[in-house]
């Protein structure tokens, strides 16, 4: 099962950048900060650089699996187990990617409905989202690329003044002292953070996509660098302008952040950014839908526009059966989990595997009816 994609399919090497770090911030940055305090109190920004370094050692594992044979996690499947418990494989991975997407989609409706409206119905925020995720995934991977680009550009500009504003207000003696906390009790804390540092794993899927994808690993690199280095600035941030004790209580400390930020004429900053923050949500949808489309396209030879509707309504209709928050923050808390065997256990493992016996089994553990797919 060999792919090749056709050239106008592609995307240039440098746009890694932005698919990376645009499906690891999204809706988490606006509410981490008080998980990730509760088992390493103040000393939890040492957790961040512990996961952002970890991640550079999880790309490498990818890229040198990806770019020794495998043009995807499918078909390392494949080498490493074989047709059927591969495939059984990636139909897990992809239950995975679903279970992300639907918690990004519900945790984003959920913020809307108690910011800005609160008496409004899950459906009709929900009709309205998915009908914008359609239009973009069904437009193919260079569509989802370009809304990664407007996901990462936009987002920038918003951080600005959430970076300025609190300075006039912070503390620095709340970091102080530090190292008070056990490398066991910081570990713990970098577990909190691992679901917000998640997404970048679906190089898996689009790595065919890319031109010269050899050429790109510096771009994932880069943009794992920059977002390890955002998060410890918010981080860092949020430490010193409120107390632990505040934090223990604020669910969305980002955004109360915010509120202090004091413009004529706008008396509630944080609606526009809720609302803007769809543009930072959006391509952590699109980009685990499309990697869901892709994947069962490459197993099945399903047709992706029927695929991404079947999707659709999955994540209307679960959507509709959770309305309680206590659930969701369940299911978040289980996701993360999840992410975190899958991130630090199977990927790990997958690449032993792969260059104990799956690189060695090359071409003849694929399919054994190999075609081409040239469409995106």
């Amino acid at each position: 099962m060999k792919t090749s994609i056709q050239e106008r399919y592609l995307v240039s090497p440098f746009f890694v950048f932005f698919l990376v770090h645009a499906n690891m911030v999204g809706i988490g940055i606006l509410g981490y900060q008080r998980k990730l305090i509760q088992s390493a109190g103040y000393d939890a920004w040492i957790s961040v650089i512990i996961t952002g370094i970890s991640t550079h050692l999880l790309m490498w594992m990818m890229y040198a699996m990806l770019k020794t044979g495998a043009s995807d996690i499918i078909e390392l499947h494949i080498r490493c187990f074989g047709r059927w418990l591969g495939k059984l494989l990636s139909l897990l991975v992809l239950v995975y990617v679903l279970v992300a997407a639907f918690i990004i989609f519900r945790s984003y409706v959920e913020i809307v409905k108690i910011i800005i409206f609160p008496l409004m119905q899950t459906w009709s925020m929900s009709i309205l989202m998915l009908l914008l995720l359609y239009y973009v995934v069904s437009g193919g991977f260079r569509t989802v690329t370009g809304i990664c680009l407007v996901g990462v550009t936009l987002p920038l500009l918003l951080m600005v003044p959430l970076f300025v504003f609190p300075f006039e207000y912070v503390h620095p003696n709340n970091l102080l002292p530090v190292f008070s906390h056990t490398v066991h009790e910081l570990f713990l804390s970098a577990k909190e953070v691992i679901f917000n540092f998640a997404g970048f794993e679906l190089l898996f899927f689009y790595y065919p996509f890319i031109k010269n994808p050899q050429q790109s690993q510096k771009w994932a690199h880069a943009a794992l660098l920059f977002t390890t280095v955002l998060y410890l600035a918010l981080t860092m941030i949020t430490f010193m302008f409120f107390t632990e004790g505040e934090l223990e209580k604020i669910i969305w400390p980002t955004l109360t952040m915010i509120k202090i930020i004091e413009i004529p004429i706008i008396q509630r900053i944080e609606f526009i950014i809720v609302s803007l923050w769809l543009f930072v949500v959006l391509p952590n949808l699109c980009l685990n839908v499309w990697a869901i489309t892709r994947g069962m396209k490459q197993m099945f030879q399903m047709n992706q526009r029927r695929t991404l509707l079947a999707i659709l309504l999955v994540l209307m209709l679960t959507s509709l059966g959770m309305e309680s928050r206590a659930d969701l923050m369940m299911l978040s808390n289980m996701f993360g989990t999840a992410a975190m065997y899958f991130l630090y256990g199977y990927i790990p493992f997958l690449f032993l595997v792969y260059h104990l016996w799956g690189k060695r089994r090359g071409s003849n553990a694929l399919l054994s009816s190999n075609h081409e797919i040239n469409e995106a």
